[in-house]
């Protein structure tokens, strides 16, 4: 369909112009992310990366309901995400309600979050699994052909946000901006709190206005959360979210 085409065309340029503009790595995951959604109809997206200290962790999330399904898998060391990373395969459940043999701690979670099934795309740089992009849907189903083309696409390009240099050292780089990006991820968490607790409001709305205003000013998100948690930025000059968006929620 025309449509859809023209979806994929707008978004993939979106992002590969974000690349080419040098966008810092939570413009580029959220381009990434919100991609998935509209694209791929997904419900969530989350991002884990492999930390070159041990471990995965959450590098971003489309929401908070998606980050706590994100942060059971890297903290249970289980899931479809997990597994992604560590075999360098795509995972996928078409029914996590079946699936608590194969993930006893995380599939519980994930159906209580009110998800139903998941695709996880390994994340590849210089032939070695660097993450995973996890894509979480609230009703049960398996992508067909073109979502799993798309899907490694989008995969593809959260790497090219995460490591953008020509030579032998992109590994090492990556790396070094893996743990860039986790500090990123803890300001931004730290402002997000800070937002809330100023204006009243919850954490999903605090994150919105965060990131409207990054993209108002035409900022980084990650210097607007360092202004909010130094004290420079007054979150009262935040605009939140229309009330009927609020009234969604």
């Amino acid at each position: 369909m025309p449509g859809v085409q023209d979806q994929i065309a707008v978004a993939l340029s979106e992002i590969t112009t974000g690349l080419a503009d040098g966008r810092d790595t939570d413009s580029v995951l959220g381009m990434v992310t919100a991609a998935c959604t509209r694209l791929l109809a997904a419900s969530a997206t989350g991002v884990l990366l492999a930390d070159p200290r041990g471990g995965i962790r959450v590098v971003s999330a489309s929401d908070e309901r998606a980050r706590f399904v994100e942060l059971m898998q890297a903290q249970s060391d289980e899931g479809p995400c997990v597994e992604c990373i560590r075999d360098g395969t795509a995972v996928s459940s078409a029914d996590l309600t079946d699936e608590s043999n194969r993930w006893p701690l995380f599939a519980p979670a994930a159906v209580r979050a009110g998800y139903r099934s998941v695709q996880a795309v390994p994340m590849r740089l210089d032939g070695r699994v660097v993450g995973g992009l996890n894509v979480l849907y609230t009703r049960p189903g398996a992508w067909v052909a073109w979502q799993d083309r798309l899907g490694r696409v989008l995969a593809d390009l959260a790497v090219l946000g995460l490591s953008q240099e020509g030579d032998v050292r992109r590994v090492d780089r990556l790396a070094e901006r893996t743990l860039t990006a986790l500090n990123d991820r803890v300001q931004l968490a730290h402002a997000i709190g800070m937002v809330a607790g100023a204006r009243a409001i919850d954490t999903e709305h605090a994150r919105t206005a965060i990131l409207a205003h990054a993209r108002l000013h035409d900022r980084p998100v990650r210097d607007i959360a360092r202004a909010v948690t130094d004290g420079s930025l007054d979150p009262a000059t935040l605009a939140l979210p229309a009330p009927d968006h609020q009234a969604d929620h």
